[in-house]
Parts: C-alpha cells; structure tokens; sequence
C-alpha cells in the first residue's frame, strides 16, 4: 500500500480553523456572511446556544445584528453601534443588555471582527459572546500585587493620558496597543490595556508608525492572531494545500523517500556487520593495537561511526517530519511531532544509536572486549525500523518471499557468528584439542600454535565455515564435515537444527499459501486501481482531479481494505444484522434527541435502514436541483452549504440536514450544493425507508417528528411546480 499522503485535495481550511481553535478556548461565537442578504449568521458553535438557550435550527440563517436577542429594555443606542459596526466593517467592543430565550436578560459583551479574504473584501464577521457578569466576577479575583504593579506603572506614564483621553501621549499608546495585538487577542474580553502597559517604555519608542498602518489596513492578520496562529501563516478564505510549519519535512516528500532508502542500507549493513564485527573483529589478536589508536586503524570502525552519525542525524530529522493523525490530518507543528515522536519510536532508535564501543574502547582488557560485543549487538534494535516498513509492501506477494529469503539468510548470519563465538572462547580451555576450530586447522593445515598468536585459520576461513555449517544444519541435518565435538556445541547445534525445522516448516513448506494468500488481495487492489487509471485516461481528466481521485481510491481502500461491507453484512442472518446496524449506528440512536423514546424493535428497524458514508474533501454530497430523497445525519467532520458559490452555513457533528420529511409529501429539490470540509462519516437514511418503519411504529412517530430539528433545510420551495 502506497503511503498515506493526508489531504491532498484543496480544502477550504480557514473556517474549519476558526471553529476549531474557537471551540477549543471555551468561547461562544458566531459567524456571519457579509456576502449574503442582512448577513445571515452560517455557523453557531454549542456555547453560544448554551448562553441564549436556542437551538442551532433557531440562530442559523437569522441576521448578524442579532435583533432576536433584544428586548424592551435594550438600548437602542447599543443596537446602533452595533450595526453602525457591521455596516462599516469595524472592530469594535458593544456593551449591550440581551435577553435569553426564556426571557431572563443579561449584560453582554460583544466582539465584532470582520474578516476580509486576500483581495481585500469583507466576506464574513465573527461575534464573540460574553457575559459581562462572569467576567467581573474573573476581573475581581486578580490579586492585588497585579493592580498595584499596573497603577504605579501607570503613574510613571501619567504624561501620556488615559486610552481615548486627551493629551498628546495618545496617538503613541495607540501605536502601542495595535503593534501588541498578539499578545492579547486570544482573549478578547479580559483585554486591559492598562495590563499592556506594563512593558518597557523602551520598547513603545521603537514601534514603526509605518508598521501600525500595515496592522490596522489588513483585519486578516487580526484574526489570525486571534486563532493564536505565527505571523508567517495567515490563512485566507479560498481553496488552499495544507499549510506546513517551516522547517519541517513532509513524510511523503522525495527527500524523505531518498533518507528512508539510505536508513534503509544502513540498517541492513548494521544487521549483517555488527555480529560479524562483535565476534570475529574484537577477538582478533589485534585488538590492543586498535584499542591504541582509535577508529583510525580500521576502515570498517570508520564507517561505523559514519553509521552512528547518520542515525543521530535520523533521529533530529524524524523530530521535524511530519505525520498522519488519525482524522488523515497532516501534522506539521513541530511540539505536536515530537510529543508523537516520543510516544512512539524515540527509545528504541536512541538506544540503537548509542555507540557502545567509541565509550569504552581504550580499556583493552578482554572483559571490556566481551562487554563491547555485548553492547554492540545493541545496535540491532536498528532492526525494528525495517519492521515498521514491511507492511506497505505486505500487499506483493514477490517482496514478501524475498524478504523471508533475506529473513531466513539473516539468522543463518547470526547463527554462524556465534557458532565461531563458542568455539573461539571454549577453544583456549580445552584440555584436548577437539572442538571445531582446532579440527579446522588440522584439515587446512593451520594448526593452532600456543606460542604463535596469530596461528590457525583466517578471518575468512572461520567465517565462511561457521556460515557454511549453519545453513547445512537449518537446511537439513549437515554433512559431518564441520561436525560438533564439545558439549556447548552440541547443544547449539540441537538449538540449530529446531530453529531450522520451525523456519523450514513455518517458510518454505508455506510458500505456496504465502503466495496465493498475498496474490488474492494484490490482484484486487491493482485491478481497481488499473480500473480507476483507465478512466482517468479514457476521460482525459486533468491532473488535480486526477490526484484527488487516486487519493480518495487509497484512502477507501486503507479504510475498507478493499471489502465491500454491505455484501459482509448480508452474509449474515437477518436478526444478526439487525445487531450489527444497531452497533454500527449506536452512537446516533443514543446522542440524537429524535430517537430518544424509541422502543429496542423501532431501534433495530431503524438500524437496518441507517447507512453510512464517508466523503473526503472537496467532495460534493448534493448538488443543486437533486431530488432530496435522503436525510443525513453528520457524525464526524464539517461540511459547507453553498448557493452561487457562497457560504451560507456550516454543520458539522451532530448536525441534520435534507427536508423536514414530514411536512411534505412529494420529496422537494436542493436550494444549495453540500461540500465537504473535512474527510466526514455521515449516516444517511432513504425518505421511503424512514416512511416505512415510522408507518409500523404510530405511537413513536409523533414524538419523533416532534423532535426532530433538521438544522438546515435544503427544500427550494421555487423549484416545486
């Protein structure tokens, strides 16, 4: 399977940022089109219905002025300024007296930010919501140390005047508030300028005029330090690739593909050199020798400590690469990647790139060069790396068997290091000379001389006679010619020859179900994705679209593993899909209100008839004109409602939208196109389906046409003949 790439496709990411970073901070909030008639209000997040008690079906499309909110004892004067506001697309504060929707009012505190997209054009506003009690209340309990710092900075400053007062000193804390913004626009309410002042008035003497009127021209930049975003990343209303923090590395980017290769090669060369290097090299008599002058007497401790560089280096640049969450979301901030970082793979590859040998080299005696084969066999772990990639060719039948292949050549490797490893420290302690290698020696004439330390067979000759043994005693029972004489090498070579019978059996006596097990599943992802390159060949379809359709295919298939789940459910008996559909689609028959009441068989028909779908974004849920045959149900991701390409209004969790189904009864057509946000799993259930179970339960119809509230009704009453 290719490798997730996240979103790919244009995404209108600016207002799913505003919901999600307002969301987050407890705020109550709306959000208005400028482009639509009396800016009809598109979006009201739950604290906000929260604070008025009004549904979300009450507050959309009604106008951003908010009138439904006023009473006999609001001011008009507030109610004027307020509009005065919209109309000419200010910021300001209004401080105004609202009323709840059962009649208790309140003095509120009013946000008013326009919003303007990258030509300058005021599309949107967002309100902000608070009660002015509740924050008299958080202003109160400040401590006194803060007040007193505050006041007698402000005595010190007494010449420039008070924030909208007379005297001279006011343009230059007007300068001074508007450079900060930053500082202070995550919280709108608690906003204090007298807290501002607190700084250096060294820092008010350097602020550029010129850098005020930049502030104050683009009310882009102001929202976006109010969703707590850098400077360098201002997100604009209109279709754009995800944004990636700087100095960070896509996963999915050449550069990383070339690294993970290399990581790759330098993987495989620590698996085969390591345990060579740890029983061959540091045994030879030439140790002290090496131990006298370092990583420059050899080539091969050159390129491991090469080696350990590139896995230091590996290590800093998987803190800046980014990752695949679990909503297919890009992560790119660099706090984020780490935390994920460090939850996942950060001990196993520091430990792997410890190097063991370059500490404690100099020591030179043979414990400490029995303990650095130990530590080296450290680097192994190196090996979990390989693990982590196997699954994304997992699908080719043919990379899987070469991989046993190399598996199986691997332990044949290890195995022979420590084959000559027992021998070699057994052989100085036998009273006669009958173990392997002494047998060696006699059959190439090199006998072991005990006054001659570098007697005896090579490097080489030891080397390619325990591989030699290894792979005839994994393989078959061997041939006697390089035959086990002393105890420890009779045991290992039972422990050989079992490791060998479970590899032999497990491997090769499998290798025809490997290959047709792997096949099945390769031959119908490569057939629907030749299906789905043929039809963009055929249909000459351009190259974003072309990129959006392979994407979504990989990302259908990543979801579903290439299985139909409709046909998996019908294999089942009636009574157990009823099970099924009800688990399925539990956490909307118990969170929706509509479905409160019902009975456990309303539920289960309810269930069978409930679907689900998933739609990436970009991706078009219903057009303009289309028959409204279906009622939707969100229940995860957002998505936008469209007339003439603007937005008027955004859904998202737990939102209902299609025709009011029981006040007509032909099915209508859409007033809007429906587009999705986000990647989003909606269930959606057939107007005759709905008909039909709420037709075998009377006594629970009533209650459910009651309560159900679609929240945005597609019906155009104009299309209707």
């Amino acid at each position: 399977m290719p490798v997730r790439r996240g979103h790919v496709a244009p995404q209108n990411t600016y207002l799913d940022t505003i919901i999600r970073k307002f969301e987050g901070q407890s705020r109550k909030f709306l959000i208005a089109n400028a482009q639509m008639e009396n800016c009809a209000i598109i979006y009201c997040n739950d604290g906000f219905c929260e604070l008025f008690g009004y549904s979300r079906v009450e507050v959309m499309q009604q106008p951003c002025t908010c009138d439904f909110l006023t009473g006999p004892n609001t001011p008009s004067s507030a109610v004027s300024r307020l509009a005065q506001a919209l109309l000419g697309a200010e910021e300001c504060k209004v401080d105004i007296l609202y009323y709840r929707k059962d009649a208790s009012s309140f003095r509120c505190l009013v946000d008013v930010v326009p919003v303007k997209n990258e030509d300058g054009a005021v599309i949107m506003f967002i309100l902000n919501f608070e009660d002015l009690a509740q924050l008299l209340a958080k202003r109160s309990s400040r401590s006194l140390s803060q007040r007193l710092l505050s006041q007698s900075f402000l005595g010190s400053e007494g010449s420039h005047g008070r924030p909208g007062g007379p005297g001279p000193g006011t343009g230059r804390g007007k300068y001074r508030t508007i450079s900060q913004i930053p500082q202070f626009t995550l919280n709108f309410v608690e906003f204090n300028l007298e807290k501002h002042r607190s700084s250096s008035t060294t820092e008010i003497e350097i602020i550029a005029p010129h850098k005020v009127v930049e502030r104050t021209q683009n009310v882009t930049e102001k929202v976006t330090q109010v969703l707590s975003l850098g400077a360098d990343v201002l997100p604009e209303y209109k279709l754009q690739a995800p944004r990636i923090h700087r100095w960070t590395i896509l996963h999915y980017s050449p550069f990383k593909a070339v690294w993970d290769w290399l990581i790759l090669l330098l993987v495989i060369y620590t698996a085969v050199f390591t345990p060579y290097s740890a029983a061959f090299l540091l045994s030879d008599q030439d140790e002290p020798r090496r131990g006298a002058c370092g990583y420059t007497c050899s080539p091969l401790t050159v390129v491991d400590l090469i080696v350990d560089i590139m896995f230091v280096v590996d290590i800093v640049i998987n803190f800046r690469t980014t990752y695949v969450n679990t909503n297919d979301e890009v992560v790119s901030h660099p706090r984020r990647i780490a935390v994920h970082y460090f939850k996942g793979w950060f001990l196993i590859d520091m430990v792997a790139a410890i190097p063991f040998d370059l500490l404690i080299f100099r020591t030179g005696s043979d414990e400490t060069t029995t303990l650095i084969g130990l530590l080296k066999t450290a680097r192994l772990l190196r090996l979990v790396r390989v693990a982590r990639k196997l699954d994304r060719y997992s699908e080719y039948g043919a990379a899987v068997l070469f991989l046993l292949m190399c598996t199986f050549a691997l332990i044949a490797h290890w195995l022979a290091c420590i084959w000559y490893a027992i021998g070699n420290v057994e052989r100085p302690y036998l009273e006669h000379k009958i173990g392997w290698l002494d047998s060696l020696g006699v059959q190439l004439g090199k006998r072991y001389n005990g006054s001659d330390p570098a007697s005896g067979p090579s490097v080489q000759d030891k080397y390619v006679t325990a591989l030699y043994f290894t792979f005839s005693s994994l393989t078959s029972v061997g041939f006697g010619n390089v035959s086990p004489n002393t105890n420890s090498e009779k045991v290992f070579s039972i422990c050989v020859m079992l490791i060998g019978s479970l590899m032999y059996a497990s491997i090769f006596g499998n290798v025809s179900a490997i290959i047709q097990r792997l096949y099945s599943g390769t031959a119908r992802y490569h057939t629907q994705m030749l299906r789905v390159k043929e039809f963009i060949r055929f249909h000459q379809i351009p190259n974003p679209l072309r990129q959006r359709l392979e994407e979504y295919f990989q990302h259908a298939w990543s979801y579903t593993n290439g299985i139909d789940m409709n046909a998996v459910l019908k294999g089942f008996p009636e009574c157990l899909q009823a099970d099924i559909c009800l688990h399925l689609h539990r956490a909307l028959l118990q969170h929706c209100p509509a479905f409160s009441g019902a009975s456990k068989g309303c539920l289960r028909a309810l269930a069978v008839k409930f679907k689900t779908t998933h739609a990436p974004p970009g991706d078009t849920l219903v057009h303009l004109g289309d028959v409204l045959s279906t009622l939707y149900f969100i229940s995860r991701g957002s998505i936008e409602i469209l007339r003439d390409d603007v937005v008027v209004a955004i859904l998202g969790k737990n939102d209902i939208f299609g025709e009011p189904v029981s006040l007509h009864a032909r099915p209508g057509k859409s007033s809007a196109d429906v587009r999705a946000l986000t990647y989003c799993d909606l269930h959606k259930i057939q107007r005759a389906d709905l008909l039909e179970v709420l037709d075998m339960y009377p006594a629970f119809a009533d209650s459910f046409w009651s309560k159900l509230e679609v929240t945005f009704n597609l019906r155009d009453m104009q299309l209707l003949p």
